[in-house]
């Protein structure tokens, strides 16, 4: 039987104009305020309450989302115990090593089950079948970063199916670590950090192997751990992946919220995190189109002024982020902007600049800046030089392949149908063609 719907809940919210997930973020900032902690709500959460699915979040949340909506009582809301799990999940005791709400860490433990759906059956009984850990130390935490920083290592080399399933299993293991027993909190928020981290890198793998879905829920499964580990940089870094996707596949609200969610307490990251951030935002903006021109050039000189405050303080996992990566990020963002009208000489100096900065050596990311600029160009009648882009951007594929690049330069191939009767356009299509059959194949 389909649970009840919460129209209490869901008249509240729309009574003071807040979406779903503006909600879930008003409400989160209430919940740090009160307990130090940010809240790990969405607007999918959100949307479970009101659906009725869950009727009774935790004392925190409810207190948070009371405030949030203006309302004196749980009534109000529509929310009450029904003393039944299927139902609500109601705070339990404290786990004797330092962890949270039970609600919270179903919640993680659901995730982490996502992630892994080769693994688990029955994300939160095969959680509970193998939370009998042994004792979780300062090793552990080293193993898993040490994993996480190793397969980074093939983020600008060859990925493909067999390195994300990789990966993926890892994180699956991984995450069986997390329900151990500590015995110092501070170790087992260096997990949840440490997790997250594996989490974002086997986000960025599925990515380029083309498993969106499964990105998706590593990028979830990743906020959710470096929400719990109090860790606001990863926390960023994975809703900048769920933005990036959300650009991949022309989810502009989506991307834009999960952008914009990332800024969320900014002052909190450092400048060239934040930097990061800003060109995220640019990108998510630049896909919603001329009517966010001015917001979209807005950060991407937040990006360039956040970069340049850098003062080499920063998070180990983002040294590999240059200023090619800049130029190239902020490339793509004005792409958006050019191949719609805009101003295509900004977005081409920028991606020019990116190709310039590399190294000489074959990258995912080199490539991936040669194919935009190609597609940019192709689009603004240029199409020799575009030719000459794309091809260059086809020789330097080499054993790089990467779901990013292959849309990319699909993107290329349909721009180039206007000029379909030019001899080297059909040489290039057909090169494209070549690439992409091979990309479904592996």
């Amino acid at each position: 039987m389909s649970p009840e719907p919460n129209r209490l809940l869901r008249t509240a919210r729309e009574a003071v104009g807040m979406t779903q997930g503006q909600l879930a973020e008003s409400a989160n900032t209430r919940v740090e305020q009160a307990t130090g902690k940010p809240g790990a709500m969405d607007a999918d959460y959100i949307g479970k309450l009101e659906r009725g699915v869950h009727r009774w979040p935790n004392r925190q949340y409810r207190a948070a989302l009371r405030l949030a909506l203006r309302r004196q009582s749980d009534a109000e809301l529509g929310f009450f115990s029904t003393r039944s799990r299927a139902a609500t999940v109601e705070r339990g005791p404290r786990h004797v090593d330092g962890g949270d709400d039970v609600e919270r860490k179903a919640f993680l433990r659901v995730l982490a089950g996502s992630v892994a759906g080769l693994a688990f059956s029955d994300p939160l009984n095969d959680f509970a079948a193998r939370s009998a850990q042994g004792r979780v130390g300062q090793a552990e935490v080293d193993q898993v970063r040490s994993l996480a920083r190793t397969f980074a290592q093939q983020d600008n080399g060859f990925v493909g199916g067999l390195s994300s399933e990789a990966v993926v299993a890892q994180l699956s293991t991984s995450a069986d670590l997390l329900d151990g027993r500590f015995s110092l909190d501070a170790v087992r928020c260096e997990l949840f950090s440490a997790v997250a981290e594996l989490a974002d890198v086997a986000g960025g793998m599925c990515f380029d192997a083309g498993a969106a879905a499964q990105a998706e829920r590593c990028f979830r499964f990743a906020v959710g751990c470096a929400t719990e580990a109090g860790d606001w940089a990863m926390r960023a870094k994975g809703l900048s992946g769920l933005a990036n996707l959300a650009v991949h596949q022309g989810r502009s609200d989506d991307a834009l919220s999960m952008a914009e969610m990332a800024l969320v307490r900014a002052d909190r990251l450092t400048p060239v995190t934040r930097a990061v951030m800003h060109t995220r935002h640019a990108r998510a903006l630049g896909l919603s189109g001329k009517r966010r021109e001015s917001d979209c050039l807005a950060a991407v000189q937040q990006a360039e002024d956040h970069f340049a405050a850098g003062n080499g303080d920063e998070p180990e996992w983002i040294s590999y982020y240059t200023a090619a990566h800049l130029e190239r990020d902020l490339g793509r963002a004005l792409s958006h902007l050019a191949v719609n009208g805009g101003d295509h000489i900004r977005a081409q100096a920028r991606l020019s600049a990116a190709i310039e900065r590399y190294p000489q050596k074959r990258s995912r990311g080199k490539t991936l800046a040669m194919a935009n600029l190609a597609h940019c160009t192709m689009a603004r009648d240029d199409p020799e030089r575009a030719v000459a882009l794309g091809n260059e951007a086809l020789d330097s594929l080499g054993l790089v392949r990467s779901d990013r690049i292959s849309e990319t330069l699909r993107q290329l191939r349909i721009a180039g149908r206007r000029y379909r009767d030019m001899p080297s356009v059909r040489e290039l299509n057909y090169r494209v063609d070549v690439v992409l059959r091979a990309s479904v194949l592996t």
